[in-house]
């Protein structure tokens, strides 16, 4: 029986990443720098080719999906998008010390939930929901490898509920235009939803594996 395989890939940098601000449901596209980063990429790694890509609905999640994989269907899926931050969206650590809102929340095991930021355990529930919802697509159309393009918070989240090995969320954390080739045996898989995480992506020897 055939396995599954899945490319697993964080979007490419923003002005907002390289700022150091808060950016979940903010829209907001690939700064020059990002694109010229994945292109790098592009030109010294190899990328492995999917038949299709799922890809958050957020526009810099579509621009590197678009640039790593240029041929490939896009399909989009609402639950591969950021966290909400709420007003903290669009601001810096920085800007934001001394915020007595922002403070409470950020203390660690801290309860408080300030308006408009997505609680930690439902951010958690989605992902874990978003990833197997799309593997689940796979089964039902035979798609064998798919590309999948979203966000660090979602990336480490999922991989947190579902990647063997085990590791909390922030140990899942990969620089932008990089990610994780994922397997999912199905005899397995549909037992207990478990993937194995098998390599790092780009591949660095420049072949696919």
């Amino acid at each position: 029986m055939k396995t599954y395989k899945i490319y697993l890939i964080r979007h490419g940098f923003t002005r907002a990443n390289l700022e150091g601000r808060y950016c979940g449901l903010s829209d907001i596209s690939l700064c020059e720098e990002g694109e010229s980063a994945l292109y790098s990429l592009l030109e010294q790694y190899s990328y492995p080719t999917p038949e299709l890509v799922y890809v958050s609905p957020l526009v810099r999640a579509r621009q590197t999906a678009s640039i790593i994989w240029p041929e490939c269907e896009q399909i989009l899926v609402e639950d591969l998008r950021e966290a909400s931050f709420g007003r903290f969206e669009g601001r810096s650590f920085a800007e934001l010390k001394g915020d007595e809102e922002f403070e409470k929340w950020v203390v660690p095991d801290s309860n408080y939930l300030p308006e408009g930021v997505e609680a930690q355990e439902d951010f958690f529930e989605r992902c874990s929901s978003a990833l197997q919802s799309l593997i689940a697509d796979m089964m039902r159309k035979s798609v064998f490898e798919a590309g999948v393009v979203s966000h660090a918070g979602v990336i480490g989240n999922a991989l947190s509920a579902l990647a063997f090995p085990k590791k909390p969320p922030y140990d899942w954390q990969c620089e932008p235009g990089c990610g994780f080739k994922l397997i999912a045996d199905p005899t397995l898989y549909l037992r207990e939803p478990v993937l194995e995480v098998v390599d790092y992506l780009p591949f660095e020897d420049g072949e696919q594996r």
